[in-house]
């Protein structure tokens, strides 16, 4: 069951990838995030209504859920989309790979988490796989101060850092058994808020785009990459422990660049090829870490 859950994030997120793509245009990318979540809480809120699943919880919870959708899909979102104005692709997803390494430290400073050596490790080996991988791409960037890339990077780990928070914070409350369907569908839409309240105070117009790319892009990242995803994803989390479920996100590029050789014409390389044995490589380190609980 868990490495089914686990292809079908893989899949989802691997082909978010692509289908953001389509959202880049006129709506400014925060108001674009706004609308992706927003219409996957509402869908998960009708799944619920028509499941008759409950829906009456204690405020505390929803204090919780604030901080889930703060972290998880409000924070780091707004940090990414600042992070990739100064970056190119292959840099982002270099350092949104070290996920797996925020993860285990944060779990230990933050969550009192034992460090597992072996995810550590397993981490190590894809994050080198994922380098060479875009290794010409790395390679190519202007490394200065004066060239914006330091902050782009800083913000990159920000996002990082604040993405491993909630994905732990995530995993406690499932814990506490608290429903995941419930907690994404008030966390999503408590997310969205915050993230309006954050454009209302800022120069960002507020728009919506109603050409076909955008509109087919959105409910697919809405339905696919967001209610699906996500809620396969903290799934996983709950089961075999987020510092394991967040080697997704090393993975994840290796499916994008595939999905861009069949539609971009994207070619491999030997040195691609090479990256991606490392990145299953470290998967299977990571995957036969002796299992705990969260």
């Amino acid at each position: 069951m868990n490495a089914f859950l686990y292809i079908i994030v893989l899949l989802a997120w691997g082909s978010s990838w692509f289908a953001i793509s389509f959202q880049l245009g006129d709506v400014a990318p925060q108001v674009s995030i706004v609308w992706r979540f927003l219409l996957a809480s509402l869908l998960l809120f009708i799944w619920c209504f028509a499941r008759g699943l409950k829906l009456s919880y204690p405020w505390r919870e929803h204090v919780n859920w604030l901080l889930l959708g703060f972290f998880l899909f409000c924070i780091n979102y707004i940090c990414a989309y600042f992070g990739t104005s100064y970056l190119t692709t292959g840099v982002v997803c270099l350092i949104f790979s070290t996920l797996t390494l925020f993860t285990v430290f944060n779990g230990f400073i933050f969550f009192k988490k034992p460090i597992r050596l072996p995810i550590l490790f397993g981490a190590i080996v894809g994050i080198a796989g994922l380098s060479i991988i875009f290794s010409n791409e790395i390679s190519s960037t202007e490394w200065s101060l004066d060239s914006g890339i330091v902050k782009g990077f800083l913000w990159m780990l920000l996002a990082t850092f604040f993405a491993s928070i909630g994905m732990l914070l995530s995993g406690q409350m499932q814990a506490r058994k608290i429903p995941l369907i419930q907690s994404n569908a008030f966390s999503m839409l408590y997310g969205s808020l915050i993230l309006v309240t954050y454009i209302s105070f800022s120069d960002i117009s507020f728009s919506f785009s109603t050409g076909y790319s955008y509109v087919t892009s959105l409910i697919y990242l809405s339905v696919v990459a967001s209610a699906i995803g996500f809620g396969v994803y903290l799934k996983l989390v709950g089961n075999i422990g987020a510092d394991k479920a967040s080697y997704v996100n090393i993975f994840t590029p290796t499916i994008a660049l595939l999905l861009s050789t069949l539609f971009e014409d994207y070619v491999w390389s030997w040195t691609g090829l090479i990256g991606v044995i490392l990145i299953i490589f470290g998967n299977i380190i990571v995957l036969y870490a002796k299992p705990r609980s969260i």
